[in-house]
């Protein structure tokens, strides 16, 4: 009962152009675009340049995660103590290897709190972030993809594939997955 009632209020929310509180929320005054705290050891964007890793790393992020295919951020995060990791991710073909390695790598809370980017901050990213909230705060699969998609991050409804793969895919497989790799 209690779940119906959370969707129906994130429902009106949206429909009245209000952001639920557990949305991610917008960081305002940076040079990072889409720039959004989940929580304050996970937040999102899109890809940040040199002005942007700074502006991050000020903001206490300490480890910056990239799920763009062919790009890596060690220019843009040259002079500053930010940690970087890559993980390739296909918007076309989402991998459950690629979420439970992100996931994983978000649970090792020394190397927090933690940034996620794609190009846009959208689909990749939101993709990551919806599957954090199912796996790691037991969202409904339909309260993240309304999220995803009605968040204001961007989301292009060209990837109908996301949601299907939101829809379809074993969380508890992806739970067993991040604790064997977070061990």
């Amino acid at each position: 009962m209690l779940r119906i009632f959370m969707a129906l209020i994130l429902l009106a929310s949206a429909a009245f152009g209000e952001r639920p509180e557990e949305w991610a929320q917008p960081v305002k005054g940076t040079a990072v675009k889409n720039l959004n705290r989940v929580t304050p050891q996970l937040f999102r964007s899109a890809q940040p340049d040199a002005a942007g890793m700074r502006a991050i790393e000020s903001l206490g992020i300490r480890t910056v995660i990239d799920l763009r295919d062919l790009h890596d951020d060690k220019d843009a995060a040259r002079g500053t103590k930010l940690q970087l990791r890559h993980v390739k991710t296909d918007a076309w073909h989402i991998e459950d290897g690629d979420i439970v390695r992100v996931l994983a790598m978000r649970r090792r809370k020394g190397d927090g709190p933690f940034l996620v980017h794609c190009h846009h901050g959208s689909d990749r990213t939101g993709v990551v972030c919806a599957m954090f909230r199912i796996v790691e705060q037991h969202w409904s699969r339909e309260d993240a993809i309304s999220e995803l998609k009605d968040g204001g991050y961007g989301f292009h409804k060209m990837w109908t594939n996301i949601p299907r793969y939101l829809r379809k895919v074993d969380v508890e497989k992806i739970r067993r997955g991040v604790e064997s790799l977070a061990k």
